[in-house]
This record gives structure tokens, C-alpha cells and sequence, in this order.
């Protein structure tokens, strides 16, 4: 069920991932190695899971090639598994209001969801996680699960929340970061969930402040920011994709996804650059049609980009800043 009218993303947060380039966080890295490694073990059993950490982290020597090599391993041996996902979302919403019985439902699923996962190499985010946190602790690194929200076009725009995807924390070389198994491992497709594996460099390691933008922890603890944003700005920002990571671009104007403007009013969309790969060129795309656009350059004293457009149709719109043909955020509008 890919929303092919815009660039809104794949179905389901927990089984999707964005688009696709090198993060900037670990661009100086080079992954031949630690990625080999994780190819020679495709298919290996999970029986053992210490046995599996140590033949992926033996011939290493760093906490960033050890866990490489980990995270590799998981996102091209384990499959999302859509029917598990729409099972789990429809009975958490289920028993929502009923903490007691969401617990020992919870106790009892998560045991099933790590029988499957280590008999049919196929589960849901929780899993994902459960297994970078088992491979990496086997491995000597600190490595914790983390739940919260996750947006995506189909979740967490705006409204109270809904705890809903599960990642990682890890510490690499006595830094925090974060990183997300399910949503680097590939994309869900169609009615039936048909899980096409390609993984997404972007969500591998990246820094606190930009992981934010998608992901929001339970515990704020999880943040790994002394400057905690608040939950309701979190839901109600522009949705980000993972484009926004590798170009480092931040969201100045407007601030909210959803907004409310007038027909002929002329709307500043702003974005600021701090870092990340070079753009070539912005645009701005209302639905599927590109209406503006400058060229960006690599002057690194025009660091702020603005587009402007005016909307000359009553309606609701789908509105994308887009940099050298990759999404980086999305807005809804309302032309009145």
C-alpha cells in the first residue's frame, strides 16, 4: 500500500524505512570489512546468538566495526513481518485502556515474537531490537532497546501519540547514539506486506539531535540531550525523512505539519544546512508537481534556503521540500 500520489512514505513506521544515501555521522568510515564479515555468515542460525556475535565481532578491534559488522548482519538476515505487525497494532489498541491486561498480553507476545524470530528469521521493530541488544551485549558493547513514537505518513501526525516502534541505543567509543534495524533493513509493500530487503545506510548510527526528528523515546532519558524537546512539538513538527539526516537540513520555516492557509497567500518554506553532504538543488513539490526551485551550491556561508509559494487552489495539499530529487520534509495544507 505505497501512497504513490506523494512522497508520504511506505506503509506501517515499523516496517518502513526512508530514502536512501550515507549518513554524514559515519561517512569517514569505511565498511568493506565489517560488512564482508556480515556476508559470510548469511543465514546463520540464531541457536546460539553468542556464538553469532563473536564469529561477526572476532576479527575486529573497534566498538564501531564490531557493532557494523552486528547491525549488518540483522538487517540482511531478518525480514519485517507485516501480518505479525497488524496483529500487534491491533491488539495494543485493544487493550490501550487496560494497563493490566496489556502487560501480560505484552509478556506473552514478545515471547512469540522471539520464538519466530529465531525459527522464521522474521519479526517486528521490538525484535529488531531485542536482537542488536543481544548481539551487541554478547560483543562487550553497550547496547539498550528503546521504545516510543515513531512518525510516518500513516502515524503520529499531530494528535496525543501513540507509542508505537521500538530502536537502539548504543555506545560507541564513549558516545551515544541511535539506530534503527527495522527501518534500515527495507520496505513493506502492497496489501499482503511483501518485505523487499535494501538497506538504508541513513539509520545506522546517527546523532541524538537529529534522531529526534523522527524518533521520540518513552523515557526522555533516551533523548541523550541536556535540551529536551517537547513530546507535543515532536507530533506536531514537519514529517522528516531520512534524507534530512544525510544533507544535515533542519526545518526553520514553517514549523508544524499541518497548517491552515489563505488562497493566494504567499508561503516562506525556510530550511537551514548545518553540514551534512553538498545540495545541488531545492525544490518545493505540491503533490507530485514541482512548483519552485533554487540552485543550493556548496557555499558554506548560505547556509538558509528559502522557497515561496503561493497556492491558487481551494483544497488540501500534500507539500514536499525536496533536495536533489530526495524528500527531506512534508506538509499538509489546507488552501482556504
Amino acid at each position: 500500500m505505497k501512497i504513490r500520489c506523494s512522497w508520504m512514505g511506505v506503509i506501517g513506521v515499523c516496517l518502513t524505512a526512508g530514502l536512501f544515501a550515507q549518513s554524514p555521522v559515519h561517512s569517514t568510515h569505511n565498511y568493506h570489512l565489517p560488512d564482508s564479515v556480515a556476508a559470510r555468515y548469511l543465514n546463520h542460525s540464531l541457536a546460539d546468538a553468542r556464538s553469532l556475535a563473536l564469529k561477526l565481532t572476532a576479527p575486529f578491534s573497534t566498538e564501531h566495526e564490531k557493532y557494523r559488522a552486528i547491525f549488518r548482519w540483522v538487517c540482511a538476515n531478518i525480514r519485517s513481518d507485516y501480518q505479525l505487525y497488524a496483529k500487534v497494532k491491533q491488539l495494543r489498541k485493544r487493550y490501550q485502556s487496560d494497563p493490566v491486561s496489556l502487560a501480560i498480553w505484552n509478556q506473552k507476545i514478545n515471547h512469540q515474537m522471539y520464538e519466530q524470530l529465531r525459527e522464521k528469521r522474521s519479526t517486528v521493530c521490538t525484535g529488531y531490537a531485542y536482537l542488536i541488544r543481544t548481539l551487541a551485549e554478547h560483543a562487550g558493547i553497550a547496547c539498550q532497546l528503546v521504545d516510543g513514537y515513531a512518525r510516518s505518513s500513516q502515524a503520529n501526525l499531530g494528535g496525543p501519540g501513540i507509542p508505537n516502534h521500538s530502536w537502539n541505543a548504543v555506545r560507541i567509543d564513549s558516545v551515544w547514539y541511535l539506530s534503527d534495524a527495522t527501518w534500515a533493513s527495507g520496505q513493506v509493500y502492497g496489501q499482503d506486506g511483501y518485505f523487499i530487503p535494501n538497506f538504508n545506510e541513513s539509520y545506522f548510527l546517527v546523532l541524538p539531535a537529529t534522531f529526534v526528528h523522527s524518533h521520540y523515546p518513552l523515557d526522555t532519558a533516551h533523548l541523550f540531550l541536556s535540551d529536551k524537546p517537547a513530546l507535543t512539538d515532536f507530533l506536531n513538527a514537519p514529517l522528516v525523512y531520512a534524507a534530512s539526516y544525510d544533507y544535515a537540513l533542519h526545518a526553520v520555516q514553517p514549523t508544524t505539519f499541518f497548517m491552515m492557509v489563505d488562497k493566494g497567500e504567499n508561503v516562506q518554506f525556510k530550511v537551514k544546512q548545518e553540514g551534512g553532504i553538498p545540495i545541488h538543488k531545492l525544490a518545493l513539490h505540491v503533490n507530485d508537481g514541482e512548483v519552485t526551485s533554487i540552485e543550493a551550491g556548496c557555499d558554506e556561508n548560505e547556509s538558509t534556503y528559502n522557497l515561496t509559494h503561493a497556492f491558487t487552489s481551494r483544497g488540501i495539499v500534500a507539500v514536499h521540500v525536496v533536495a536533489d530529487g530526495r524528500p527531506v520534509f512534508s506538509y499538509r495544507i489546507r488552501v482556504r
